[in-house]
């Protein structure tokens, strides 16, 4: 976990611009009432790309885009956001049961914030146990994390409270922007422990450069299609959507390399049943060809993103026969139940 990640350029350019536009917003009355939902909008997905941005190694971390203001999808995000401050606001009045909230939220968000970074799924950000098991796969380290995530929480308000009203005039508008500025380093703290253990949570590193893209165009046309059919699924044109992936498929040979390379990338999609399909069709291949060590491995990626996935039966017999095999007994006992 790094805390130079707080002071990065990006997070407090853009925490003063945000804080900037609450300002006028409070002073905007009637007008504020268009713009004001947008720029929420804007700040809660922001953060999650903050998270998700440094926990891949981001050396800049890139400002909100004018697809930040899209209050379309992605609602998941929207309601992990409010739920715990909502928390704390709506016990706050019942003491002791306020505190008790307080103190919970401030332990078990940060896990709930990873693991709906990591996985995007709202159930196993919520899931108790999905949390515990983050918590010890970080072990000392976590707690590392909440005692930041606090410091900085506690740091921005003290200071919105206590030392922006010496400024006078700028009092409000610099208090805003520290608020923020706690807001965004908070998320990156969290992107910055999930980076320190991106091994166990198998997240890549930073994008390539445009200098070595240059060498892959193999790999942009493939990113291309994907994205395509990305568009297309998200506007509801499953049809098309299904066809640009056929036909990427096909003009690769159908290989095993261009499927696992889509089950790969449409895992990080928000609605992973495209990405499941894809493992269905190649799971028995692998398994023919004798690669069931990748086999299993696409099964683990696709049961941590959603417990709920299972392979047909004939080839969970066959993971599970290679599971036990080698060891991993746990696999392969959850292999045969699943049958």
């Amino acid at each position: 976990m790094s805390w130079a990640v707080i002071r990065e350029p990006t997070i407090l350019v853009t925490s003063a611009v945000y804080g900037l536009f609450i300002w006028v917003c409070l002073r905007a009355g009637i007008f504020a009432i268009a713009f004001a939902p947008l720029l929420f909008v804007s700040i809660w997905r922001y953060c999650y790309a903050v998270m998700r941005a440094v926990a891949a190694g981001h050396k800049r971390i890139p400002p909100p885009d004018v697809d930040s203001f899209n209050p379309f999808g992605e609602w998941s995000l929207f309601w992990h956001f409010v739920a715990f401050p909502g928390l704390v606001f709506a016990t706050m009045p019942y003491q002791p049961l306020g505190t008790i909230a307080a103190l919970l939220v401030a332990v078990t968000f940060p896990a709930s914030a990873a693991m709906i970074g990591v996985s995007s799924s709202l159930s196993q950000a919520f899931n108790p146990s999905a949390l515990i098991e983050f918590a010890r796969t970080l072990r000392g380290d976590y707690w590392m994390l909440v005692l930041g995530f606090v410091a900085i929480i506690v740091s921005a308000v003290l200071i919105e409270s206590y030392v922006a009203p010496l400024l006078g005039a700028l009092s409000t508008i610099v208090g805003l922007m520290v608020i923020m500025w706690g807001l965004l380093a908070s998320f990156a703290l969290i992107g910055s422990a999930l980076r320190a253990h991106r091994l166990e949570f198998e997240i890549g590193g930073e994008l390539k450069p445009r200098e070595e893209e240059a060498l892959g165009l193999r790999d942009r046309e493939w990113r291309r299609s994907l994205d395509d059919a990305y568009a297309s699924f998200r506007s509801g044109l499953a049809s098309s959507g299904y066809k640009t992936l056929h036909s990427l498929v096909e003009s690769n040979g159908d290989s095993i390399e261009v499927n696992y390379w889509l089950v790969e990338n449409m895992l990080e999609w928000e609605d992973k049943k495209y990405a499941f399909e894809v493992v269905a069709k190649l799971t028995p291949r692998l398994l023919a060809s004798g690669d069931a060590a990748g086999a299993l491995e696409l099964y683990r990626r696709c049961r941590r993103r959603d417990p709920a996935f299972r392979p047909s039966g004939a080839d969970a017999a066959q993971l599970a026969e290679y599971a036990r095999a080698n060891g991993h007994h746990g696999l392969a006992d959850e292999l045969s139940y699943n049958q």
